[in-house]
């Protein structure tokens, strides 16, 4: 580590020489230069020697620039890269102080290769473009031959002038390179190989680029040097054909296979069996099988951790992720990581030119002192010497002899007042540390005396983790000397042990609080996060990088209360924390927050151990992340956003587990219980992040941190709307990595227009609006959609334009050309997207015949030759008519059969659909309207089917036909409006972790029912999942045996572990209070008369909160509500928000919800008598039941017997006197007619005859 070190130093003081640095200070810069060459004054002869001594390393390879290079001493420099680039960094640094001009581009190498020897995933093919990068840099070493870079050559030109912009240019490449090569590292195995060509494309062309940069420097090295025209002329012909030679035998994609894994062999020849990326990434099967064959996590690739035992229902995110990976832009990949990539060496270059400046006066000192006097602080040399230690001493030793010598000087100024107390101080102060400024002391006297108190023996622990960086249990000279380096200006030693003694555990415990309370602040923002970014939130709160900090807080002991008390201790910890807090932020700053790699994690904490910095580290991204969450109440973030928020957690992470390695090897050596030696290392910050570690929701403690836990107590303000407006007003975009997403980007096809153009003349046939049908395949499933292509024709040759589907929008450039020279009638023509997203360089040519107005069209890619007859490669016909009116076009079959009525029927309806548009027909709009709302409504319901989401609707047949009729029909500006409108809704759906239902195996949205009592009784860790549609399935999964009796939870949101233990604690409650409640009821009902009051009030207790009807078993009731809350089973399913006056009117949709079954016993606690009682009870009570409602039964017979009887009875006697009543008025009738005339009695008789029953006659 110490020689990689000098070797950076080296590589520093090389790359920026030329610049004029001061590399030494004070000091007088040149001497360091003459102190070490006072032995070796020719800088030449130096250099010479040193290629002299490693021509082993550096004369094979310079040989081999001219011959030809085998695989076997490819594979050899491959394996030895870090070994030679260290010795050309130290070789080339040499060679900078005898020609400062190449230290622009040997700063640039030195750089780049140094920032890559801490990397433990360095990729072979990687490597094999670095060796090229190094072999060109190899060709420095000819540059000895020159004495005098200012020596002007035959052509009056110097060779510092003839290379200075060549020089500018290899750093400038080498710089990209790096770049490339970090981003390339970054990125997962599979996500590497579905792109592999095109990262290796560019991996390839950086090879080469070196190659050629290494012919012209020995081109240019020649010419310098070469004595005649001749010879000068003998050497070019020998450069052009070394030049030949290399192109011709450089082929880097022939490398690059020889280079290739089994494991890269095995994936790629999979995905060349199966079709190719996208079929393999679109079938389920094919890409499930490509996980599994590349080795990767399933969490790496979708960004969700995956459970124990548990078959992943991630494939559609993966699948998400990895197509994305395919159509991501390169170049704009590039250019991102290149502005965090130079940020990275920028920042590097500071603090190793820093360290120079403090290394200057310890290299003099060393060079002029002995062995016995290489500690740089005199009162530990004088300590030292006195007690006879030679290169180490042991911890324990240390502390108390050091707290018996302070403690002597104190007493010796005490009896002597005359002595000035500032000599107890060193008196030369160390240089400052690379990572604190100069920190004064908080008061302006010098007694330091009240921290001896804290160097003894019971801090002795402390202060050797403090000191001792390899953690051995002994103290070096070295580690000394570093721990002086660090102390800052203006503190005394025995103040400076102070600090690490009890000090950094108060920084740490107030650190420990202010991230909970930023975590409990993260939580509280999910209430005011859009509902586009709440399934991004809830992914990154959800991420494991978040239950492995809370292990890192936990497992932090907080420092005694007591130790607070000290003002002294106090000021000194808070001015120390809150300088190295700025300068931790400061370089944070400089890489935008974004950790990438833990090599980054180093760049921005400085040399150390990562349990120093890992506290405000920790706080000071999450205070970051807190602002972007903030932004994200307001603003639609790209889901990116927040995974690169975890990967920068992630990344300090990484490095936490490093240290613990190799803390663990240096343990094994003299403990057996590793564990509980990380209990005492550090204050117990690594203990719990020690072996077998696995995610324990029962263990979280985020929702569970206050005040009794709080040491220190930081206010934390809550977050209302108020607070979230005023850190807004304080928060920049420039924040976020991708920016926000608030608008939809439409296109603008107007500039296409012939009308617009910015020069005269007749349009090129070619140019203008096409439009037409065109097909692709969905699965199984073909879709008709129309495509439009606007071009625009420069100078009669090139053509450039855009266009538009239901999914995409795309930009394309080619070339036209008459199909005969001179005619006009036909052209053939051809263009390429030039931002392809499914990343194959499609393309698409065909030929515009003139006469009859259509365009012939045919889409290509590289797969073609896989499958020929794919649809999405046949032929296809564009014309101009308008896309609003292609819906009405008629067809070729149409048009052969009766062309006139075909033409009217078409002119007719877009003339129609013409008018209704610009008049802003009411009709129309409705039209437009309910396509729209149908478009939407189809495709989020086939996209859930799609994705493998629950519960599922699918589509019938009808709905099929009637969603592609739509794609067939609608303008690609709208479709592609509300294809994005689908997608953003199926981005709102509730999101849960990633374990599917464990009966349908589907991803669970909306809601997600988890079983309380299949849950582990220990942690809390693992039970059974169900989506809507299963929760009445009996699954058995993972050793559960599941019932649908059991406690079902339903939550409509994702169940973070900072409320799990809550729902569940409280479900438990829950349930057992409402069945009580329940039970009460029932035997209440038994007895009616004397529990009349109390049975009113509990039937008043037991309403719905969203229709206030009584509810029964089964039901809901919710969790979090402090009042009885109780939801029917229709109102659930409706969900039908709580009444506003209602008896629960604060309920929530969102809130958890148990389920009441029925009203039996639960619960493991309850004993098998217990179970039997409760069944006996329920039997008898159910027995009255059954007793009653017969009797009652009987008795409402008995009532109804005698209600028909009487009224039969009054019926009978009310006919007799009715009857009774019409007779005698016949008679009287009867009496009175026959005094009339007989034609007059006959007419009445008759009349009566007819008016009467036929059968009245005949009693």
């Amino acid at each position: 580590m110490e020689q990689d070190e000098h070797l950076l130093h080296s590589a520093f003081q090389t790359a920026y020489s030329h610049q004029g640095l001061a590399l030494s200070g004070p000091k007088d810069p040149g001497f360091i230069a003459r102190s070490l060459a006072s032995e070796q004054n020719n800088p030449l002869k130096m250099v010479n020697d040193f290629v002299s001594q490693n021509s082993d390393l550096l004369g094979s390879r310079l040989k081999s620039a001219g011959g030809d290079v085998d695989f076997k001493s490819l594979e050899d420099s491959v394996n030895g890269f870090a070994e030679v680039a260290k010795t050309t960094v130290k070789g080339l640094q040499a060679l900078g102080h005898l020609h400062p001009f190449i230290g622009v581009a040997v700063g640039a190498f030195a750089l780049v290769v140094t920032m890559d020897f801490t990397r433990r995933d360095n990729d072979r093919k990687v490597l094999a473009v670095k060796v090229q990068m190094q072999e060109l840099m190899m060709i420095f070493f000819e540059l000895r031959h020159v004495r005098d870079s200012h020596d002007k050559g035959h052509d009056g030109v110097s060779i510092a002038n003839r290379l200075k912009t060549f020089m500018i240019e290899v750093a400038s490449d080498i710089k990209k390179c790096g770049s490339a090569c970090d981003t390339y590292l970054k990125k997962g195995f599979l996500a590497r190989t579905v792109k592999a060509t095109v990262y290796e494309a560019r991996l390839a062309e950086f090879a080469q680029r070196f190659v050629d940069h290494r012919s012209t420097l020995e081109l240019a090295l020649s010419l310098h040097t070469t004595i005649g025209v001749d010879s000068a002329n003998e050497k070019l012909d020998d450069q052009e054909q070394i030049l030949k030679g290399i192109d011709r035998k450089l082929d880097m994609m022939m490398v690059f296979r020889h280079l290739d894994t089994p494991r890269e062999r095995d994936v790629q020849k999979f995905i060349e069996e199966h079709g190719g990326v996208k079929a393999c990434i679109n079938n389920d099967e094919y890409l499930e099988e490509l996980v599994a064959k590349s080795g990767d996590s399933l969490s790496r690739i979708s960004g969700r951790s995956v459970g124990p035992g548990r078959r992943s229902n991630d494939l559609p995110e993966i699948r998400k992720r990895l197509m994305k990976e395919v159509r991501e832009d390169i170049d704009e990949a590039l250019s991102r990581n290149m502005v965090l990539f130079e940020r990275k060496l920028d920042m590097q270059n500071k603090q190793l030119n820093e360290t120079l400046r403090q290394e200057s006066d310890h290299i003099i000192t060393a060079l002029m002192a002995g062995a016995h006097d290489r500690i740089n602080d005199p009162d530990l040399r004088k300590l030292w010497k006195e007690m006879g230690w030679r290169g180490s001493v042991k911890a324990r030793t240390f502390v108390l002899n050091l707290h018996d010598y302070y403690a002597d000087q104190h007493n010796r100024v005490s009896d002597s007042p005359t002595v000035d107390r500032s000599s107890l101080r060193s008196s030369i102060i160390s240089p400052a540390s690379a990572r604190v400024s100069p920190i004064p002391s908080p008061r302006g006297r010098p007694d330091d005396h009240w921290a001896l108190s804290y160097i003894n023996a019971a801090y002795v622990q402390s202060i050797l983790e403090a000191v001792d960086d390899d953690g051995t249990g002994f103290i070096s000279i070295k580690e000394v000397n570093t721990f002086i380096e660090e102390r800052p200006v203006g503190w005394s030693l025995p103040e400076w042990f102070a600090y690490w003694a009890v000090g950094w555990q108060i920084s740490i415990t107030q650190y420990k609080s202010k991230i909970y309370g930023l975590v409990q602040s993260m939580f509280e923002m999910l209430d005011h996060v859009l509902p586009s970014n709440r399934r991004g939130v809830d992914e990154y709160l959800f991420h494991p990088s978040f239950w492995r900090i809370e292990l890192i807080l936990r497992s932090t002991r907080s420092v005694n209360p007591k130790m607070l008390n000290d003002s002294d201790l106090v000021r000194y910890t808070e001015m120390y924390t809150a300088e190295e807090e700025s300068r931790l932020e400061m370089n944070l700053e400089d890489v935008g927050y974004e950790l990438d790699t833990t090599a980054t994690v180093s760049l921005v904490t400085g040399e150390g151990r990562i349990e120093r910095f890992v506290y405000p580290l920790i706080y000071l991204l999450l205070k970051r992340h807190l602002r972007v969450l903030t932004l994200a109440s307001k603003h639609v973030l790209d889901p990116e956003e927040f995974i690169t928020l975890n990967e920068s957690l992630v990344s300090v992470l990484l490095a936490v587990d490093a240290r613990i390695q190799n803390l663990e090897a240096v343990f094994k050596q003299t403990h057996f219980d590793i564990q509980a030696r990380l209990g005492n290392f550090a204050f117990g910050l690594l203990q719990l992040s020690y072996g077998d570690i696995r995610r324990v929701p029962a263990q979280i403690t985020f929702g569970t941190w206050g005040e009794a836990e709080d040491v220190t107590p930081c206010p934390r303000e809550a977050v209302t709307k108020e607070t979230i407006q005023a850190t807004l007003s304080n928060t920049s975009h420039e924040i976020l990595k991708y920016g926000h997403r608030d608008g939809y980007q439409s296109t603008d096809y107007f500039e296409f227009e012939p009308q617009r153009k910015g020069y005269l003349g007749p349009p090129h046939p070619l140019e203008g609006t096409w439009s037409g049908h065109n097909l692709l395949m969905a699965g199984e499933d073909t879709v008709t959609y129309i495509l439009r292509i606007s071009i625009l024709v420069h100078n009669g040759q090139q053509i450039v334009g855009k266009g538009e589907h239901f999914t995409g929008a795309f930009e394309f450039s080619g070339h036209v050309r008459p199909l005969h020279p001179g005619r006009r009638s036909k052209y053939d023509f051809s263009f390429a997207l030039t931002d392809d997203e499914d990343g194959l360089q499609k393309e698409c040519y065909g030929q515009l015949d003139v006469k009859t107005g259509i365009l012939h069209a045919q889409w290509t890619d590289r797969r073609i030759n896989e499958d020929p007859s794919n649809i999405a490669y046949q032929p296809f016909e564009l014309t101009k008519t308008p896309p609003s009116l292609t819906r009405y076009r008629y067809t070729n079959e149409a048009l052969v059969e009766d062309p006139v009525r075909a033409r009217w029927s078409f002119a007719c309806a877009a003339a129609r659909h013409m008018a209704q548009e610009k008049m802003w027909s009411r009709g129309f709009l409705e039209e437009r309207a309910t396509e729209r709302k149908r478009y939407v409504e189809l495709s989020i319901r086939s996209l859930i089917v799609t994705m493998g989401l629950t519960p599922q609707k699918p589509l019938s047949a009808a709905e099929k036909g009637e969603l592609d009729r739509l794609r067939r029909n609608l303008n690609p500006s709208e479709a592609r409006f509300y294809q994005a409108l689908a997608d953003f809704e199926i981005q709102k759906l509730p999101w849960h972790p990633a374990w599917g239902c464990d009966w349908c195996e589907r991803r669970i949205t909306k809601a997600r029912n988890l079983c309380i009592t299949c849950m582990s009784s220990e942690d809390l860790s693992d039970n059974i999942d169900l989506c809507s549609a299963c929760v009445d399935r009996a699954p058995s999964k993972r050793g559960f045996v599941h019932d649908p009796s059991h406690i079902m939870v339903k939550v409509e949101e994702t169940l973070h572990d900072f409320y799990f233990i809550r729902v569940v604690e409280n479900a438990k409650v829950t349930i057992e209070k409402m069945k009580n409640l329940f039970r009460v009821l029932e035997a209440n009902a038994l007895h009616p008369e004397e529990n009349a009051d109390s049975e009113g009030e509990d039937r008043h207790r037991v309403v719905c909160a969203c229709c206030a009807k009584q509810v029964t078993t089964p039901c809901w009731a919710c969790v979090i509500c402090s009042r009885d809350t109780f939801v029917c089973n229709e109102c659930d399913t409706n969900r039908t928000p709580p009444l506003q006056n209602g008896p629960s009117s604060h309920h929530q949709l969102s809130h958890p919800l148990v389920r009441i079954r029925d009203t039996s016993l639960s619960g493991q606690t309850v004993t098998t008598e217990e179970r039997l009682n409760a069944l006996e009870q329920r039997l008898i009570m159910m027995e009255h039941k059954v007793s009653e409602g017969f009797a009652a039964v009987d008795e409402k017979f008995e009532r109804l017997e005698s209600r028909v009887e009487e009224r039969l009875t009054k019926l009978e006697t009310y006919a007799v006197e009715r009857f009774d009543t019409m007779e005698a008025v016949l008679r009287q009738i009867m009496a009175q007619t026959m005094a009339l005339p007989a034609i007059y009695g006959q007419v009445v008789r008759d009349t009566m005859r007819h008016s009467m029953p036929a059968n009245f006659y005949h009693r």
